[in-house]
């Protein structure tokens, strides 16, 4: 049996990058960048108006105000879009759309709500300043300036810069491919009535569910039963796969034959129980690049595996940094019996108060109950040779949920 921190350094030793693929802007925002993308050119390329107004020289309009308002000779108007080429002189201005290049002579904009106009001359209220709601060519990138790097998850923010950039396709890498199977006899499909003994089959809808929550693309291959021949044909069956997840079979019961099917087929396992609760009997293996995660069937366990695993694997394959669950400090606001033996993950909940974030347990810890996992905002973590998290301790905790965050570090070490 090993550790926490020495399963996620097996893991993630077997992991290898995910190829590269070049897709369209509309197919892009949530994957992870593959390239450096540098500019080619200033953004804006051309000093413009921020305003619609009057684009005019600050020096004629020294000292104007509402009592005292500056007049000038108007000599022309630029819309966004066209080319801009008039120039003001001394005593002129040019009426000027948000977005129009600013002509030349001209160094600052007056805004429209400051100015009455008549025929051919304007009334200006406002003394600009030189630049005033002018955006100067390359306010928000210089030419040759790296814009965004390789591991960046495309945000749609990032997207509008690609475009202004004229980018119509990016290079991103491939999402992992993961196939989610669960074994079991007294696994009923969704849909179908449940016969004596029966349990729909949950872990395989949270597990590809959590998986796309990481940017793979998962599919559920379905249930299997606990017969080794059915076990062998379905894990042959997931080669086209870049990750397997399999719940249920990897513990020391009659009917648990999974480690052993992997063995039968070749494949490398890298170790089986970690010194975890829940998840102690999860396995994993490897085969020229694809992982195999043979996870508990109970629900929970299979999911916090998942956070502590899976996910990682997968984040890493993508190129990303930061792999792990956000941990934070927190202080319990009641006890809870912990395994003195293993590294158990309280699920708790979590509140801020005076700066400090206050976790309660959600409940039963047991392993099958699900809805405790499903409450939870986090995972307090009770170290081997503690046999409590005590009222008014601190722990560290993996945050958990869509919003938690990621880190580069976990705290297992």
């Amino acid at each position: 049996m090993i550790s926490i921190a020495e399963a996620i350094e097996s893991v993630l030793s077997a992991v290898v990058p995910a190829p590269i693929e070049e897709v369209g802007l509309a197919a892009a925002r949530g994957r992870v960048l593959a390239e450096e993308v540098r500019a080619t050119f200033d953004i804006p390329p051309f000093a413009n108006s921020q305003m619609d107004g009057f684009a005019v020289r600050a020096a004629d309009l020294v000292g104007a105000d509402a009592d005292r308002p500056g007049t000038l000779r108007v000599v022309g108007t630029i819309a966004a879009g066209s080319a801009g080429d008039l120039r003001v002189g001394p005593g002129e201005a040019v009426r000027i759309m948000t977005g129009a290049p600013i002509p030349a002579g001209a160094d600052a904009v007056v805004k429209v709500e400051d100015s009455t106009a008549e025929g051919a001359i304007v009334a200006l209220r406002h003394a600009p300043r030189p630049e005033e709601f002018v955006r100067p060519a390359g306010e928000d990138v210089r030419s040759g300036e790296l814009v965004l790097g390789p591991g960046r998850l495309l945000r749609p923010a990032d997207l509008g810069l690609l475009a202004s950039l004229g980018k119509p396709t990016v290079k991103v890498r491939v999402r992992p491919r993961v196939g989610v199977l669960a074994t079991g006899d007294e696994l009923a499909s969704l849909g179908q009535p449940l016969r004596p003994g029966q349990i729909y089959n949950s872990n395989a809808w949270a597990l590809a569910a959590a998986a796309e929550e990481v940017g793979a693309d998962a599919v559920v291959i379905g249930s299997v039963r606990d017969e080794p021949d059915a076990l062998r044909a379905a894990f042959a069956s997931t080669r086209g796969f870049d990750v397997v997840l399999s719940t249920g079979g990897v513990s020391v019961g009659d009917f648990d034959y999974v480690k052993q099917i992997m063995d039968d087929i070749g494949l490398e396992r890298r170790f089986w129980q970690v010194a975890q609760k829940p998840g102690k009997p999860i396995t994993f293996a490897a085969r020229e690049g694809q992982l195999y995660f043979g996870l508990p069937g109970n629900p929970v366990s299979s999911l916090v595996c998942f956070v502590l695993y899976v996910a990682p694997a997968l984040r890493r394959a993508l190129g990303l940094a930061e792999v792990f669950a956000r941990s934070a400090q927190v202080e319990l606001v009641e006890g809870v019996r912990t395994a003195r033996g293993l590294c158990e993950l309280v699920r708790c909940t979590v509140r801020e108060q005076g700066g400090r974030l206050l976790a309660a347990p959600t409940g039963t810890q047991s392993s099958g109950v699900l809805r405790s996992l499903s409450l939870a905002d986090c995972l307090a973590i009770s170290p081997p040779g503690r046999d409590q998290l005590a009222a008014g301790s601190t722990a560290d905790a993996l945050l958990v949920g869509p919003h938690a965050g990621f880190s580069a570090r976990h705290p297992f070490a």
